[in-house]
């Protein structure tokens, strides 16, 4: 009986055509032919075949498709105690043929031999191997069974050319190159059969070819094999005759011992973390095809130490072996793979005499004698690809796991293989490693210190394992003491452990940088003078003064040589103990200060741009500004903002500390109402406490005025009256001292709304109508918009609502008319308030439709959520409750991720006076209740007394009369004060209603 599970699934002409049903039945059949005379436990087929955590009901559909197959197949698929089994000879099946035919033509010594049953297993080859069946599963498998077939290709084509079948291998070899062009293996073998074929120009050609190709797709140099096949051709060295090809793949004798070597170094006592990296990576060398996996990280990062730890954990699914090869070298040179090769070759047991000159041949005697062996080899601190290309295994069963400062990825491109990047430690695994190494006790009795630690070795194993080693030394000092030593300077060099250049993280450190080009280096360096967590190419190109692509290119040699990480989408970054040791670098660099002006200089022209979008049209700091575009469009840009924040609050308060201190207070005044519109309270309160220290220290007047107007709107924001007060008064004086008569306007409107806020309406008005008298002779459309806005809305919290009406028509009018169409959210949703206390619901309903239409589009800012408050009032008076709770549902829900205290209480109100109607009495007082407690504790009056007169409503409602009439008599004293006519209104109604149920 013959299976082919190389190409269709089905039973083989011995027995004639049998219907296997489904694909997902054949696909069951296949799961099995895989492992051929194993069990296989139920589980495991259906992980196969429907993926990982199928559903309960996918155990009972494999359970009716095997009982069938059974049926079809009587005698063939065994039940036992294991699971299922394919009960016939794993020779009668294609793929298990197909590795036994392969490994004795690895172990023979007879070229004509090996090449004959390379080709009889070639042949067994149909088609996809599982076609048609897509599982996590079965597409691993397939993946790997398609790189064994193409390693047997490759193995067959050398010996051919060995035996001179190299004008016979032209043409296919041409045809395979062009479907893997940048396989250098692959290559060779064409470039050297073009050779012998008396094409040399051709041969050379190719090699120019695959060059170009290489520094095009992965910025790489041919490997080293493939530069030395090249040499050879250009000088007549390659040889035309089959005796002076390659030697053949195999060429140790079968019958030398085996050696079973253990070297892997000392484990790491107290290893801790690294928990889903180890889960990861033992599950990439425990696969039935394993690839190469490679551990790359920054200088210190505990590769070799996770490396080392895996390797012990897995010694039991490696009965053959565990080798160690270190291939860093003696003075920090790459060691040499052939020579490496020599020692492992001599190491597993075989004679010297039959090793190999050269890396060629060293490299196929190693693949033979890993042949067919379950085999870890650990390759550590590798330097590059090309010295671990020569040291890496011809078969599966042996697993390759390489350490590398650098990402080496070359070899996903040669050899599939994985890359497992580590960071620096979680919190909690850093503090699990000082607890490891210095006893859980001591660690315990001053758990800050141990955090500030640990941030300190800024969560890097080496780093927090020479403290662990400093401390347990002086058993009686206490961390927080070390702490302070550490955070009061020259952290790098107290990093170390005295007397021993191992343990210091500076001597890791210059291993990496002095192997850097001076321009890659000079870029390294300079980047400790940018002041965020992260950055990006356009950042860098700045510090350097180049332009990106350079700096792109450079950025990615940092990352390869693992001194950066690239953290998402054009953003790189380091760990704080890199940082320090770039800034040192820079510190001795002559044209850091020129670097730090550019970077400066860029930061402040790409802000003016990204915040041209939205944020244009307010009152600035008069300057030259930067007419660049390099954003294309809004959504572009706040997205920009939105990932140099932090850097760019970063650079405000070190500009303001060491200069240039007008970058401070620029920076600052530019991005106020984006800090504004997205509520980033930190950032905010950080840039303007900076600004106005550099400022004031300059003598600066009207960058003071600016900023003190700034500190007013964000005292206000966050429920500071008094303070928001002084700081309006202090930019207003400013503003006058040096006749900025815009600053002034802009001034008044803050004022007006922060009256209007506190419920004082008529001095809200009287402070609009100066700012608005002003700016009719100006031309600021934008402003006088604005201007005219505020007037409707404090207008209509006096119940004037047709000159609220007028004014915020106006105001839509202006911002349309220089196309503004995201200024109207504001105006749209006052109209609709003016429209609405008129009774015209239909036109407020347009609206505010409208107005939360724009703000879909344009999500920041209070526009939101104000837009469904006013919707839900309206859809509250016309009867339309189900769609009214919805919008004050979502207005609340809005209103939160604000933290606005006016658009919170305003939300709170409406949905009280909803569920009130709604009957639900006791969620209405809980929203109202907390909407009074918010805006007594704030000083929000127009709204405090909005939620005292809905509170009479709801305990009218719910038969509570003398609760009713305190809160309607608190209300009539905070409306009739302020002129706060429709709230005055409301609660005259709710007190007729309550004399009228007294009666």
């Amino acid at each position: 009986m013959e299976f082919r599970v190389l190409g269709d699934i089905g039973a083989g002409p011995d027995t004639g055509a049998v219907d296997l049903g489904s694909a997902r039945q054949r696909s069951v059949l296949a799961a099995l032919l895989a492992d051929a005379g194993r069990p296989v436990a139920v589980e495991q087929l259906v992980d196969r075949v429907w993926g990982e955590a199928p559903p309960r009901r996918a155990t009972d559909t494999l359970y009716s498709y095997v009982s069938r197959l059974r049926r079809l197949l009587p005698g063939v698929i065994d039940r036992g105690p294991g699971g299922y089994a394919l009960g016939v000879d794993a020779a009668a099946i294609d793929l298990h043929r197909f590795h036994g035919l392969v490994r004795r033509a690895r172990r023979t010594d007879d070229a004509t031999r090996a090449a004959a049953l390379f080709r009889e297993a070639l042949e067994l080859w149909r088609g996809e191997p599982f076609a048609g069946v897509d599982t996590p599963w079965f597409n691993e498998a397939r993946d790997l069974l398609v790189k064994e077939l193409w390693a047997a290709r490759l193995d067959c084509t050398d010996l051919r050319l060995h035996l001179g079948e190299h004008a016979a291998l032209t043409a296919e070899l041409a045809e395979q190159c062009t479907s893997r062009p940048l396989d250098e293996r692959l290559a060779a073998q064409f470039m050297l059969a073009l050779y012998r074929c008396g094409r040399q120009a051709d041969a050379l050609a190719h090699y120019r070819h695959v060059r170009a190709l290489l520094a095009a797709e992965i910025g790489i140099d041919p490997g080293s094999e493939l530069q030395r096949l090249h040499q050879s051709i250009l000088s007549g060295g390659a040889g035309t005759s089959p005796q002076s090809a390659a030697t053949p793949t195999s060429t140790a004798p079968a019958e030398e011992p085996w050696r079973v070597l253990r070297q892997l170094p000392l484990d790491i006592a107290g290893f801790a973390g690294r928990e889903d990296a180890i889960r990861r990576l033992e599950k990439e060398l425990t696969a039935p095809q394993a690839a190469p996996v490679v551990v790359s990280g920054s200088p210190g990062i505990g590769k070799s130490a996770l490396a080392t730890h895996l390797g012990h954990r897995l010694r039991d699914s490696f009965p053959d072996g565990q080798w160690y090869v270190h291939l860093s070298g003696n003075g920090g040179r790459p060691r040499d793979p052939a020579e490496a090769l020599s020692a492992l070759l001599l190491a597993s047991g075989q004679e010297p005499g039959s090793i190999p000159e050269q890396l060629e041949g060293r490299a196929a005697a190693f693949r033979s004698r890993l042949a067919d062996r379950r085999v870890l080899l650990l390759l550590d601190d590798a330097a590059d690809a090309d010295q671990v290309r020569p040291l890496l295994p011809g078969t599966s069963g042996a697993s390759v796991l390489i350490t590398s400062r650098s990402d080496l990825r070359g070899l996903a491109v040669s050899h599939a293989a994985r890359t497992v990047p580590l960071d620096v430690l979680s919190p909690a695994e850093a503090r699990d490693l000082l607890a490891n190494s210095l006893g859980a006790q001591r660690v315990a009795a001053e758990p800050e210190a141990a955090g500030h630690l640990a941030e300190l070795c800024a969560r890097v194993p080496l780093a927090l394992r020479i403290v662990a080693a400093n401390l347990a030394a002086r058993p009686g000092r206490p961390l927080a003491a070390y702490a302070a030593e550490l955070a009061a300077g020259e952290r790098l060099a107290k990093l170390a452990v005295t007397g021993d250049r191992q343990a210091a993280v500076r001597q890791a450190f210059d291993h990496s940088y002095a192997a850097l080009e001076p321009d890659t280096a000079r870029l390294f360096a300079l980047l400790g003078l940018h002041p965020g967590p992260d950055f990006t190419a356009g950042a860098a190109a700045a510090l350097l003064g180049s332009p990106v692509d350079t700096a792109d290119h450079l950025l990615d040699r940092l990352t390869t040589a693992g001194l950066l990480q690239h953290t998402a989408l054009d953003r790189f970054r380091f760990h704080d103990l890199l940082r320090l040791y770039a800034a040192e670098h820079a510190a001795a660099d002559p044209g850091r200060a020129a670097a730090w002006q550019r970077l400066g200089d860029w930061y402040l022209a790409t802000t003016d741009a990204a915040t041209a979008f939205d944020y244009s049209g307010s009152v600035q700091l008069p300057r030259p500004r930067t007419r660049s575009t390099p954003f294309d469009g809004r959504e572009q840009a706040l997205a920009w903002l939105d990932a140099e924040r932090t850097n760019l609050t970063a650079l405000v308060v070190r500009a303001a500390g060491t200069g240039p201190r007008e970058l401070a207070w620029q920076l600052t005044d530019q991005l106020r109402l984006y800090f504004y519109g997205r509520r980033h309270i930190a950032d905010w309160t950080a840039t303007t406490t900076a600004a106005l220290r550099a400022a004031e220290e300059e003598g600066q007047e009207l960058a003071q005025a600016l900023i003190w107007n700034s500190v007013g709107l964000l005292r206000q924001h966050t429920g500071d009256n008094s303070g928001a007060l002084t700081a309006l008064h202090r930019a207003q004086q400013g503003y006058r001292t040096t006749g900025f008569t815009l600053g002034e306007v802009s001034l008044l409107s803050n004022l007006a709304v922060h009256h209007a806020l506190r419920g004082d309406m008529r001095p809200a008005l009287d402070h609009q109508q100066k700012g608005h008298a002003l700016l009719r002779d100006l031309d600021r459309p934008v402003l006088l918009a604005r201007g005219l806005n505020t007037m409707g809305l404090t207008h209509a919290y006096l119940g004037e609502f047709e000159q609220a009406e007028r004014h915020t028509t106006e105001a839509v009018d202006r911002l349309r008319a220089v196309d503004r169409p995201t200024g109207t959210m504001g105006p749209l949703i006052n109209r609709a308030v003016a429209r609405h206390g008129l009774g015209r619901y239909a036109e407020a309903l347009a609206d505010a439709t409208e107005a939360l239409r724009l703000s879909e589009r344009h999500p920041h800012g209070t526009s939101g959520p104000a837009a469904h408050e006013i919707l839900a009032r309206i859809h509250r008076d016309s009867g339309r409750l189900d769609q009214a709770r919805t919008h004050a549902e979502h207005s609340l829900r809005a209103a939160i991720d604000h933290g606005e205290p006016a658009l919170l209480a305003d939300a709170l109100i409406t949905l009280g006076s909803v569920r009130t109607l709604d009957g639900d009495s006791a969620v209405a007082l809980a929203c109202l209740q907390e909407a009074l407690e918010l805006t007594s504790r704030v000083g929000l009056r127009h709204q405090e007394a909005e939620a005292h007169a809905q509170l009479a409503r709801t305990h009218l409602a719910s038969g509570a009369p003398a609760e009713a009439r305190h809160h309607a008599e608190r209300a009539l004293d905070l409306a009739r004060p302020r002129e706060l006519r429709p709230v005055e209104q409301h609660v005259l109604e709710t007190l007729a209603a309550l004399t009228e149920a007294t009666d």
